[in-house]
């Protein structure tokens, strides 16, 4: 980003030249230095030939990026598209979960990893001595802390069977520490085809809540008249879940209600706030590698938590292009947030650019947070938001937030955008940090429509100056992905 609306290609600069891409990326401060690292995965879809080893790029801070995957103990050979950075135990370092994808074409076994943070730039796969060395076709995973005890629980979407959620109840020390599948109990197995997913406080009742999407493997040659169907009464396919959290670990399934009960055959999909009223809007890339599967891409606003409004046409996002990696970000600082999504197909004749949304919402205020762990994690992963807000009613509002980078399936900003509705002044910024012990501060005197940094530990706000730009008109001829 140039800081003037326009993007350079920094790929040589960068030392990433010769790295091959992948099918996905995630991206956390594992060295707790300030500067955002990648991960990259690779060897999806591939079965047998997909035992491509995954990327750790480290942020050196200039500009460049160094391969540390071999010195930071992450070299593996998995078939994987899906990955979850978290501080599972509190030590104040992040750590990563990889979902492998077992089963399927590849006979070999592929048990899924938890690698824990050694603090010195090495990793420890402990996946086998807590339980989570699941053996699923793993296409999504998440960590979110669903009971609000200040433990990050894990969710994995499972493309052929039932999916996972696993309860952190901690522990003394690595050795004793403990997660419990209260999959079944809790209510949220389905859909049997899953790929995207995320956890998310879409109603902002201050408990985390679950979207999964659903990917039709019966339907995917099909995907387009299983959608007309669908527009002429046939309901016969698998559809996504929205799961509501019912405050007492279990959940419960609110996708019709919420008016999201279509075909959906996501592929990619993220949440951010369209229209910053203060609740949480979600994009979907849609679609199969076969040529013939064409259904638009979908976009969803968030009617205050009591609906799901479909927005793809009235909001120009329904691209019959392939749709995979999305990420929302206020891109040009101007306090709303754009979205960038990956567009393309698997064959040369369905290649395609990607597509930079730029917001135009002029309309609400907005308050942007960036947030400074000292004895949590650096960014602060994990950590909860809470914003109570004086209306032009003179009404009082709460807005919730978890520190993360959305989805499974795309990365946004570890800023926290938040749109704040019809607010008139900002009463109180409430942080619970996610360092073990769920330290809570309080700040005061916020102004609206404007960004700070927040120091873990510091008792006031600091004031961030991002300096607004405008999107230059872009030529048709951009990047073109081929998937």
């Amino acid at each position: 980003n140039n800081g003037d609306g326009s993007f350079s290609d920094h790929t040589a600069h960068s030392g990433l030249t010769g790295i091959f891409g992948g099918l996905n990326v995630v991206t956390a401060d594992y060295n707790n230095d300030g500067h955002m690292d990648v991960f990259v995965l690779r060897g999806g879809w591939m079965g047998a030939a997909g035992n491509h080893p995954n990327s750790l790029l480290k942020n050196n801070g200039n500009g460049t990026f160094e391969d540390v995957t071999y010195a930071s103990g992450l070299l593996s050979f998995h078939p994987t598209q899906t990955a979850s950075w978290g501080d599972f135990n509190n030590d104040g370092w992040i750590d990563l979960f990889v979902g492998n994808e077992h089963g399927g074409a590849d006979q070999n076994d592929n048990p899924s990893e938890l690698y824990l943070n050694q603090k010195d730039g090495t990793f420890r796969n402990v996946a086998s001595q807590l339980g989570l060395d699941v053996r699923v076709f793993a296409k999504g995973t998440a960590w979110g802390d669903i009971n609000n005890d200040g433990l990050q629980d894990l969710y994995i979407s499972n493309l052929l069977g039932k999916n996972l959620l696993f309860l952190n109840e901690g522990g003394t020390s690595i050795n004793d520490w403990k997660f419990t599948d209260i999959s079944k109990t809790s209510g949220v197995e389905n859909p049997l085809s899953s790929f995207p997913t995320w956890f998310w406080d879409f109603d902002n009742d201050g408990w985390l809540d679950i979207f999964v999407a659903s990917y039709d493997m019966a339907n995917l040659i099909t995907a387009q008249v299983v959608e007309a169907n669908y527009w002429l009464g046939n309901k016969d396919f698998v559809k996504s879940r929205l799961y509501k959290n019912n405050g007492d670990n279990t959940f419960s399934d609110v996708t019709t209600e919420f008016g999201l009960d279509r075909p959906m055959f996501s592929m990619g999909a993220n949440f951010g706030d369209l229209d910053n009223d203060g609740f949480l809007d979600m994009y979907i890339g849609t679609g199969a590698p076969n040529l013939r599967s064409i259904i638009p891409n979908l976009a969803y606003r968030n009617n205050a938590g009591k609906s799901f409004e479909d927005v793809s046409l009235t909001c120009a996002f329904g691209h019959l292009q392939k749709g995979h990696g999305v990420g929302f970000a206020d891109l040009d600082n101007d306090g709303d947030q754009d979205i960038y999504t990956v567009l393309g197909g698997a064959y040369e004749g369905d290649n395609y650019n990607n597509a930079l949304f730029e917001n135009p919402n002029e309309t609400n205020a907005w308050i942007t947070l960036e947030l400074e762990g000292i004895n949590s994690n650096k960014k602060a992963i994990g950590s909860r938001i809470k914003i109570t807000t004086t209306n032009h009613r003179d009404k009082k509002e709460i807005f919730y937030a978890v520190v993360s980078t959305g989805g499974s399936f795309g990365c946004s900003s570890v800023r926290q955008e938040m749109g704040l509705g019809q607010a008139k002044e900002i009463d109180e910024i409430e942080v619970t940090w996610s360092n073990g012990s769920q330290t809570v501060q309080k700040y005061l005197g916020a102004k609206l429509n404007k960004a700070f940094r927040i120091i873990e530990g510091q008792s006031a706000l600091q004031d961030l100056d991002y300096p607004m730009t405008k999107f230059k008109d872009a030529p048709m001829e951009g990047h073109k992905h081929h998937h």
